[in-house]
């Protein structure tokens, strides 16, 4: 297929060792969603005011329920995120974010892939959505010039039905990829070379956590030089995520630092992401349609 900009952007994150320069910088990069218009922010600040409205101090009793803050229409709390005590690693500064009609997303390139393959291009749409990064504890006494990321999450209220297909649309996707070969380019510290990269998704577990819920596992390898036959000497990129459903709500969770499964002891690090995918599930039932 011919190169694609987007191809080589990402495989350019994925074969090279991310640092983040400055937290501000990693605000803004954390923030993967477009910022909407004017008038769409003052959309969710009306959201945000007719859900305060509605708590009130108990002895007087809620007011009757309004259309937007029932099961389905309401905007996802923070209450529905991972909390710090979630993660078994110590977690400093949460950088978040909330949006509007953000598409769903778990894995750019294995989007590309089936949109490759012929398969439907668009993500469902999301009517509300939040994001968070959380980044490590800062350690007394150490120089930290670059903070490290521990673990992202993206949470996205979907249509019903479109919620209830999102995981066997993503098992789809995976087995029609098998190992996809794309045009990009490798990079190192000295020097950038066209290559191409075989990409393989496979689904290592599945229904370990809430209604449903995948391990999704990728694996990026740099292919022998067609002239030469060389192998270009790249090791294998290897990352996962995991994606839960609830009700309506799909949370894609994308463990990094510590929690890399592509470290030793892998095993027990996808033991963690399990139990992590687990509190998320719980944390996901306090705003999810239909409730558990």
């Amino acid at each position: 297929m011919p190169d694609d900009v987007t191809l080589v952007e990402a495989l350019h994150r994925d074969l090279r060792t991310v640092r983040w320069a400055e937290p501000a910088e990693i605000r803004a990069t954390a923030r993967r969603r477009s910022r909407r218009a004017a008038a769409l922010a003052a959309v969710s600040v009306v959201v945000v005011a007719a859900l305060a409205a509605t708590m009130v101090d108990r002895a007087g009793g809620p007011p009757p329920p309004a259309a937007d803050t029932l099961p389905g229409y309401a905007e996802i709390p923070v209450a529905a995120m991972l909390a710090p005590g979630d993660v078994p690693v110590p977690t400093g500064e949460r950088l978040a974010d909330s949006s509007l009609d953000e598409p769903a997303r778990v894995d750019d390139l294995l989007q590309l892939c089936g949109k490759a393959q012929g398969l439907p291009a668009e993500e469902p749409r999301s009517r509300y959505s939040r994001s968070q990064t959380m980044l490590a504890a800062v350690v007394a006494g150490k120089s930290q010039t670059t903070p490290e990321v521990v673990i992202t999450q993206d949470l996205y209220r979907i249509e019903p039905d479109a919620a209830r297909r999102f995981i066997g649309d993503l098992e789809h996707r995976v087995r029609a990829c098998g190992a996809w070969q794309a045009a990009g380019q490798a990079y190192t510290d000295r020097e950038r070379t066209d290559a191409r990269v075989e990409h393989r998704w496979t689904i290592a577990e599945s229904g370990f956590a809430g209604d449903q819920a995948v391990l999704l596992r990728h694996t990026a390898t740099v292919l022998p030089d067609a002239t030469t036959g060389q192998p270009p000497g790249y090791p294998p990129v290897f990352e996962s995520r995991v994606v839960v459903r609830v009700g309506d709500l799909v949370s894609v969770l994308v463990p990094a630092g510590a929690l890399r499964t592509d470290l030793p002891d892998a095993q027990v690090r996808e033991a963690q992401m399990r139990e992590v995918a687990r509190a998320a599930a719980a944390r996901m039932c306090v705003a999810a349609n239909p409730g558990c």
